[in-house]
């Protein structure tokens, strides 16, 4: 088997499929630009349990999945899986799962002798690509998206005579491995006997029947879904168990295209058959359709004339791994959306966050901006209206966490939906940039009302003290209250832990020093709204650091975090914030105002526009005059005292708890004054501070609580990397911001193979950490792509 081809081999192989039959192009297939990217993600595997786990519980595959598909397909491996796209991919309404090894694999007889081949295989943008060669028979086999529920290969067989063909395939029974170790001594039908998988026989295929799973964590299934594989050409079927064989006979060269389609229920069942019938139909014009779509993504995508062909593969990869997280409308979700990840446990179906909207809709923007705009509109589907069921005191509201079962509180059955917190206001700046590569002013028509909605609710349930900047908090919640309001916590002394509800306990208990440990839900919601789940300015450090800050003169209480009740004039509660006024969040804020005051200059509202530069420019007074610590030339968050400082300031800055990337946020934003940005500039550039191996962790060298492995103090996360870039080329750093990034570029593990983009990074050795196939990275890869990566050293 030989998987590695020539350039040459790819385009003559393209061109063949091109030809087949009816010329199913008006593109010289030589001249693809698509041909140019072969294998930039490794699209092999052969899973043999459906839940096939990495050493980090991820699916350890990377299926290739397009057009906001709900199932993916590989390429084999190795010999055995030869004439198919194995390891069947489905995505369970919240999570992938694996359906099979080989299915649907074609085998050849001539004279009633197995055909022997040999292979070759490879990925390009869009497709997938077998060819199968022996003395007297060729197979060449493509396989492309023709709607976001159905496949399409195209099978283009050569033959001097007749021959049989056979095609089989087996469903999976090996529930759960870890690094090829099985994790559970069940099968799939002893841990989920109501998954009762069924294959039968069809006039046109088979299909695959699935019973209903409500395993909330793991597999979920409505008990009408079926995997549907329809063909061209009549075939005789048997099925035996979990296994089937399918045979036909051809005497001549045959092309011969089959549809695969995941559908999730009875109603989608209905309306994609009438899709299918018009692929077979017209086989030729929706793979036409993919290949031009290809083409065009990369047209609009590959704009820098600078970059190295390594970095432009790079950015191909990230164009593919965010059209790969783009999911069809499903569920609860009302439109197309862009999910983290499809091969990361928690981040797969149709899960989307807001925080990761907005970057990836920024990216997307630039070659898919029909999806970036969908993307947007799903997280807006569901913003707190003021009628509300649920939560009316939260109007304009955007949930952090949306799939496709709703919570219970919605009438859903959904364990991942989350109205806990929000998250950082990115939402305009997203906006913008769709409108500056659309130039589509009904796209701001359709937003603005929305994202002033969005801005109102942060000013008016997260801004304690009514100065107009607001905190990051935690919303009223089960998770976080009593039933009458009151907050509540965890105790732990020693071996015991005590379950807890009230400000003034907790007060009294932070005062008095008696505990070990306190955990409080609505600080986890806090770091979660900020976007930066564990990071040091909200609180977070190990035992062992602390343990050595008081060690060397530090106090247990410059870690200790209070909280005050948000209430409206009815003495409603509306939530809960830190007493503290987070930077980052001042400074989002700050560019939010100026994104809401261009839109209303676009749209014609003058008034709107005054009054969101006003409040710009006052952010930008506080940020500078309140968050920025002259001693350590940085920028950080301030404790919300009992009274304002002389200056007008809620409180100083927190620097005990150490610097990260929240200390150039308002570089980003372009709020600072040119010397704070110096400063700060100056302190990005320090080698004892940020400028590791991979330049700019979530926290400095010199931070109490760093930990070049731990999530948020530490690991460098390519979304603040790029913040931090684009920062210092906005107060004249360009060079130190492209040299930094050629850093990253050089000694990001795996960035430049055919291994997926990664959630995040180790600043001091490079390794890649975290989920594969990560769309937030990937998103900001593009952007470094754009922005900052070039040829000249």
């Amino acid at each position: 088997m030989n998987l590695k081809i020539s350039a040459l081999a790819v385009a003559t192989a393209l061109f063949a499929v091109g030809c087949a039959q009816t010329s199913p192009t008006d593109l010289n297939s030589t001249e693809l630009k698509a041909a140019q990217f072969k294998d930039v993600i490794d699209r092999t595997g052969s899973p043999e349990y459906m839940r096939d786990y990495d050493f980090d519980d991820h699916q350890r595959f990377n299926p290739f999945f397009d057009m906001g598909s709900w199932h993916g397909h590989l390429l084999p491996d190795n010999d055995d899986g030869m004439g198919g796209f194995p390891g069947t991919a489905l995505l369970t309404e919240e999570y992938i799962n694996f359906m099979a090894n080989n299915f649907d694999r074609l085998s050849v007889f001539k004279d009633g002798k197995k055909v022997e081949f040999t292979m070759e295989a490879y990925s390009l943008p869009g497709a997938l690509v077998q060819v199968l060669s022996s003395d007297g028979v060729k197979i060449e086999m493509t396989l492309r998206f023709a709607t976001n529920r159905t496949s399409l290969v195209e099978t283009k067989i050569t033959t001097n005579s007749p021959v049989e063909l056979v095609w089989d395939g087996e469903l999976i029974e090996g529930n759960h491995a870890k690094e090829e170790k099985s994790q559970s001594d069940k099968t799939i039908a002893e841990a989920y006997p109501n998954y009762d998988r069924h294959i039968e026989a069809t006039d046109d295929g088979l299909k695959v029947t699935f019973g209903e799973v409500r395993a909330t964590w793991s597999l979920l299934t409505s008990g009408d879904s079926e995997y549907q594989v329809h063909k061209s050409i009549p075939t005789t079927t048997t099925v035996d168990g979990l296994s089937f064989t399918s045979k036909a006979n051809i005497e001549q060269s045959t092309t011969i295209y089959t549809t695969y389609s995941h559908i999730l229920t009875a109603e989608e069942n209905q309306a994609e058959q009438a899709k299918i019938t018009d692929i077979l139909a017209n086989p030729n014009q929706y793979l036409v359709a993919t290949e031009k779509r290809w083409e065009e993504y990369l047209d609009k995508g590959l704009t820098n004339p600078n970059a190295t062909p390594e970095q432009e593969r790079v950015a191909v990869k990230a164009m593919e791994t965010l059209n790969g997280n783009w999911r069809g409308a499903a569920g609860a979700m009302e439109f197309d959306s862009v999910t983290p990840s499809v091969t990361a446990r928690w981040f797969s179906g149709n899960q989307t966050w807001p925080w990761d909207t907005w970057k990836q809709a920024y990216a997307m923007a630039h070659f898919n901006p029909e999806v970036a705009k969908d993307n947007i509109r799903a997280m807006f589907a569901y913003q707190i209206q003021a009628d509300d069921a649920v939560r009316p005191w939260d109007a304009g509201f955007i949930p952090d966490l949306l799939a496709y079962n709703t919570s219970p509180e919605r009438g859903g059955d959904g364990g991942n939906w989350n109205e806990r917190n929000t998250k950082p206001s990115l939402a305009a700046w997203a906006v913008m940039e769709v409108y500056k590569t659309t130039e589509d002013k009904a796209w701001l028509e359709e937003m603005y009302p929305k994202l002033v909605a969005y801005h109102d609710w942060w000013l008016r349930n997260r801004d304690n003290n009514g100065n107009g900047v607001p905190e990051y908090g935690a919303s009223r919640d089960k998770a976080h209250n009593t039933d009458n309001g009151d907050m509540l916590f965890t105790v732990e002394r020693g071996d015991k832990k005590e379950e807890l509800a009230g400000l003034d306990k907790y007060q009294e208990i932070i005062k008095s020093g008696n505990y070990d440990h306190i955990e409080i839900p609505a600080q986890t919601a806090a770091s979660w709204e900020s976007g930066r789940d564990d990071a040091a300015a909200f609180g977070f450090i190990d035992k062992d650091q602390l343990d050595a800050y008081v060690a060397n003169g530090g106090k247990r209480s410059d870690w200790e975090v209070k909280f005050a009740q948000n209430r409206d004039k009815d003495g409603t509660l509306l939530g809960y914030s830190l007493l503290q006024e987070s930077v980052d969040q001042a400074s989002y804020m700050f560019s939010d105002n100026q994104y809401l005051a261009q839109m209303a200059d676009i749209l014609g509202k003058d008034t709107d526009a005054k009054e969101f530069r006003e409040k710009a420019d006052k952010l930008a007074s506080y940020i500078n005059t309140c968050m920025f610590d002259e001693g350590t030339g940085f920028f950080y968050d301030i404790r919300i005292e009992d009274k304002p400082l002389a200056n007008g300031c809620a409180g100083k800055p927190i620097v005990e708890r150490g610097k990260g990337p929240e200390g150039w946020s308002p570089l980003f934003n372009k709020a600072a004054t040119q010397a704070n940005a110096d400063a700060v500039v100056k302190v990005m550039k320090d080698t004892s501070e940020f400028n590791t191996y991979i330049p700019l962790g979530t926290a400095a060298l010199s931070s109490p609580a760093f930990g070049p492995d731990i999530y948020w103090r530490g690991r460098v996360w390519v979304d603040q990397f790029y913040f931090g870039l684009k920062g210092m080329e906005s107060y004249g750093y360009r060079d130190d911001a492209v040299e930094m990034a050629g850093a990253f570029f050089d000694h990001a593990d795996g960035l430049v193979g055919d291994g997926p983009i990664r959630e995040n990074y180790n600043p001091l050795t490079g390794d890649q950490q975290g989920a594969p196939n990560f769309s937030w990275s990937s998103a900001h890869l593009y952007m470094l792509y754009n922005d900052f990566f070039t040829s000249e050293k």
